[in-house]
């Protein structure tokens, strides 16, 4: 028998290979071909070491990787094939195709409905062990990257970080569907402090989502386009922001209660685009836009939509003043500062079926006051009104207010 390893060297090993395995003691010994080997259950202890060169195990697997159904799914260079694994086969009942294993580095699919993935990590492992990692991570459960760097212009290559999808199935109606849920526990009672948009973090604070740019660079960046958007892939969405009655603290939606859905800084607002194109890009320019510039509590104001009409207060709930409701609006009120020839004033806009009229009610006893000087005090009244005769209705009586010119009553 030739001696050990004098045989001609295969190049790769296929899986039919026998192999000679003997136990620890080497009292017992089997022999086994390489698929075989490879098929058995991994059982590998901790090292206590995380560094390779401290003695940590590093498996390192080259090629792609397929776990749980995920396995059933063959990995060849085409979608058609008889056999599929379950998402491949429901994927190809559909307009897009099977794309998702066929293009995966490495798969878990669940085989029995359970998670097919389950990642976790804790800060406390991060302290206990920093001077064996020589540093305090961020301890994170599922860390993602999505580089794109193909410089070839145009490109059809588009990065994602991560990516998710949820299908909802013909005749599902009972229970809904998301695309991802986060949940922000918190089992440690109130956050040390308040977060404000001057201060978004608080010690304590636990938030679901934080949206951040620039990945802790601190060269070469620039400024991010936009931290959410919304498109139609094609469908459209109903709603773009949806608050349940009770999610935020404060109110449960019908109580005279106030909870803040949103909060920004001074100067930040909202904006709507128009449609119209400018320097090839359409809905560049603005057409309308709510923001504040008030910089100080007590100099600001509220709006409040309210049963008895559109309320505006200060910040201490006096009232400025209101617009109440109309059953039937037909005229149009403005309000207008004006500039140049357009004097400040009230404008009433006969409407359909409407009324030239401009109604002033004081209540009862209550009096119409206007403050301006009085011209040539104790002159003689002119026999006529060269402007007229100003029309008023004052508890249902009809009377009429001679308008004198200036050169009429001197002054």
């Amino acid at each position: 028998m030739p001696k050990f390893n004098n045989y001609f060297r295969i190049p790769s090993v296929a899986g039919p290979e026998v192999l000679v395995i003997a136990t620890p003691d080497g009292v017992e010994t089997l022999n086994a071909t390489a698929s075989q080997i490879a098929g058995a259950p991994a059982d590998s202890p901790p090292s206590g070491e995380f560094f390779a060169e401290e003695g940590a195990k590093v498996s390192r697997y080259g090629d792609r990787f397929f776990i749980g159904a995920a396995s059933d799914y063959p990995a060849l260079n085409t979608r058609d094939v008889e056999r599929q694994d379950w998402l491949s086969s429901l994927m190809a009942t559909t307009s897009i195709g099977p794309w998702a294993l066929e293009n995966a580095q490495a798969a878990s699919l669940s085989r029995f409905g359970n998670s097919a993935f389950v990642a976790g990590s804790r800060t406390s492992d991060a302290m206990k062990w920093r001077d064996k990692l020589g540093h305090v991570p961020s301890t994170i459960g599922i860390a993602s990257w999505g580089v794109a760097d193909d410089t070839t212009n145009p490109t059809q290559a588009t990065a994602y970080a991560y990516y998710g999808e949820v299908w909802r199935m013909p005749g599902v109606n009972y229970q809904p569907s998301f695309a991802m849920e986060l949940e922000a526990v918190n089992l440690g009672g109130p956050a040390y402090g308040m977060s404000t948009p001057y201060h978004p973090n608080c010690g304590g604070g636990t938030y679901a989502i934080q949206i951040g740019a620039g990945g802790g660079q601190t060269e070469g960046t620039a400024d991010c386009e936009a931290g959410i958007v919304f498109v139609s892939n094609p469908d459209s969405w109903k709603t773009g922001i949806l608050f349940g009655n009770t999610a935020l603290a404060g109110t449960n939606g019908d109580d005279g209660g106030y909870a803040t859905a949103i909060s920004m800084a001074q100067s930040q607002g909202i904006e709507w685009r128009t449609p119209e194109t400018r320097e090839h890009v359409q809905g560049l320019d603005a057409g309308a836009m709510l923001f504040s510039t008030v910089s100080q509590t007590a100099k600001g104001q509220r709006i409040q939509f309210a049963d008895d009409g559109l309320l505006v207060t200060n910040m201490t709930g006096d009232l400025l003043f209101s617009i109440s409701p109309n059953m039937a609006p037909t005229n149009t009120l403005n309000i207008q500062a004006g500039s140049g020839l357009a004097a400040a004033g009230l404008y009433v806009q006969k409407g359909e079926n409407g009324s030239p009229n401009l109604g002033l009610y004081p209540a009862e006893g209550g009096e119409i006051q206007m403050s301006s000087p009085v011209a040539s005090p104790g002159g003689a009244v002119p026999l006529e009104a060269e402007g007229g005769f100003l029309h008023l209705n004052v508890n249902g009586k009809d009377y009429r207010v001679p308008l004198f010119t200036a050169e009429q009553v001197g002054g």
